[in-house]
């Protein structure tokens, strides 16, 4: 548990020492992640923010300057149509991101659809554009001329920026010598100013002029200088050393993939002198993906969005999964039954933090779950049981106005309102109507079952009968779960107060079963029944039971 506790202070330990051990050590040290929004982005991708995010509030917290930047990689190119897009899409492969229109026409461009989508859920979980993050969108930068020094200077040393490449790559996968290849590499790609693609090819540049010249699949021929316009940019590998540099980034993180040797961070940190600079401190981090049964599973690719992952868990809930791991191990988001679990330790946690019996390392857990530099993220004000919440929602098919009756009496508090149990009761309300399979959801009898009944064994009708006629006195989740334990101890000759013997429990079980039978479609379990008879009201319980 250290190890997950202590993680964010260690690396920003590691980030000051780093940035201090710099001939001239920054005022501010800038913290970077970066995201190609070439679909949807996952909750992969949001670790990579939400670690350069806690790391920049943890050096705040200790009076640092810091800044955190993070780039949208939507100057890159469209590479393939992805599932849910119409094929005829293919006829912008090759542009940039930002260039492709949005399929529902909806968002300026395909990029912006999943950049709008991203950065408001990241706003949800306290990472607020303009007040902790910086957003920089490639698509603009690059045009405006912003990096054209980083160009030039990549132009100037194509020769060592090729040597460098070719040190990490395969021998011998080249059908040419590597001085032919030398000779016509160029780490500049240029986005063809006919089609808007980059099937291009560089044929010459003249370093006087800074002029270079390019022909397109599409027929096109151009010569112009990077020095009056930037249409297209560095090949990644080449890209992200020179930005390191123009941004002065101090740590940046990155997937695993990208720390193996010839990976980009290895190439990068040795290109990245090229432009004076020296590499970031780097730490990579492992894959976040998917568990549990629901109706995303087969559609999600492994990984879902932070919006999905929104729709049921709390925003201060999502901060606390991704700080309380280390970066280095993957875990994954469950959108199945285990979500009331992980609901039950939250809640744990937070009543361990609030009385007062947690450690100074939890405690500051707790506080970067709830409010950033940016402000207090949402977390429910009463914490209902979602189990509560989530049982009445399936029963009575999401009626806000049945769930919050349910949780008024479940809490003892007619005082309770909908404000108090938000975000907690449309989480509730989402899980059950949009994520939980239909076979999982709870299908209650439209009328008394009477063939079922009468099924029965004459003790269990005996003690079906004796609920109905109690429920009215006992009518509280205190009352029913006595009541429903205590029937079939009565019955087998013991005292309500009696520790359960094992024909008592057989007893139980043999009872809980019938109840289920006459309250639920084919069903033999289900939800927990005190929160269960809460859900259907007195009324209908007594029909279910009685006729």
């Amino acid at each position: 548990m250290a190890e997950e506790r202590y993680w964010i202070e260690q690396t920003a330990d590691a980030v000051e020492a780093y940035a201090a051990s710099k001939p001239n050590p920054p005022e501010t040290i800038v913290c970077a992640s970066g995201v190609s929004p070439s679909g949807s982005i996952h909750l992969g991708n949001l670790r990579e923010v939400m670690t350069v995010h806690l790391v920049v509030e943890e050096l705040k917290r200790r009076g640092r300057r810091a800044e955190h930047i993070h780039s949208w990689d939507d100057y890159d190119r469209f590479r393939k149509v992805p599932a849910g897009v119409p094929e005829s899409f293919a006829e912008h492969i090759g542009k940039p991101l930002a260039s492709v229109p949005d399929p529902s026409g909806e968002y300026p461009s395909y990029a912006d659809r999943h950049i709008a989508e991203f950065e408001a859920a990241a706003e949800r979980l306290g990472i607020v554009a303009g007040k902790n993050v910086r957003y920089i969108r490639q698509s603009v930068a690059y045009p405006r001329g912003d990096y054209r020094d980083g160009i030039l200077a990549a132009m100037e040393h194509r020769g060592e920026i090729f040597d460098v490449l070719a040190r990490h790559q395969t021998p011998n996968r080249h059908d040419r010598s590597i001085e032919e290849r030398r000779a016509t590499y160029y780490p500049f790609k240029p986005y063809c100013l006919g089609c808007g693609k980059d099937d291009t090819t560089v044929e010459g540049y003249d370093p006087a002029s800074a002029t270079i010249t390019y022909f397109c699949a599409c027929g096109h021929h151009e010569s112009y200088s990077l020095r009056d316009k930037v249409q297209g940019k560095l090949v990644w590998k080449v890209d992200w050393p020179m930005r390191w540099a123009y941004e002065n980034v101090t740590f940046e993180p990155a997937g695993e993939d990208h720390a193996a040797p010839s990976s980009s961070y290895s190439v990068g940190k040795d290109i990245v002198p090229l432009f004076k600079h020296g590499a970031p401190y780097f730490i990579s981090y492992t894959f976040v993906g998917m568990a549990g049964r629901s109706k995303i599973s087969s559609s999600a690719g492994g990984s879902p969005t932070p919006s999905q992952a929104l729709d049921i868990l709390e925003p201060a809930m999502v901060r606390w999964l991704y700080i309380r791991r280390h970066h280095a191990r993957r875990f994954d988001v469950d959108f199945g039954v285990e979500v009331i679990r992980l609901y039950d330790e939250w809640d744990t946690f937070g009543a361990r933090t609030s009385a007062g019996e947690a450690g100074e390392a939890e405690s500051l857990v707790r506080e970067r779950c709830l409010a950033t530099s940016a402000g207090p993220v949402l977390a429910s004000r009463v914490p209902v049981p979602f189990r509560t919440l989530s049982s009445a929602a399936d029963v009575t098919v999401g009626s806000r106005e049945q769930i919050m009756r349910v949780a008024r009496e479940q809490q003892g508090s007619g005082e309770l309102s909908e404000a108090d149990v938000e975000p907690r009761l449309t989480c509730a309300v989402n899980w059950v109507t949009r994520y939980l399979p239909e076979d999982e959801r709870t299908h209650v009898r439209p009328s008394f079952a009477a063939d079922v009944h009468a099924a029965l064994a004459e003790d269990v009708r005996a003690q079906v009968a004796n609920l109905r006629a109690s429920l009215e006195g006992n009518w509280s989740l205190e009352g029913l779960t006595h009541l429903l334990y205590s029937i079939p101890k009565v019955a087998a000759g013991s005292s309500p107060e009696d520790d359960p013997t094992p024909e008592v429990k057989a007893r139980q079980r043999a009872f809980f079963i019938a109840l289920y039978q006459l309250l639920l479609v084919d069903s033999e379990t289900g939800p927990r029944l005190p929160t269960f008879f809460l859900s259907l009201g007195r009324e209908k319980v007594e029909e279910l039971l009685g006729g």
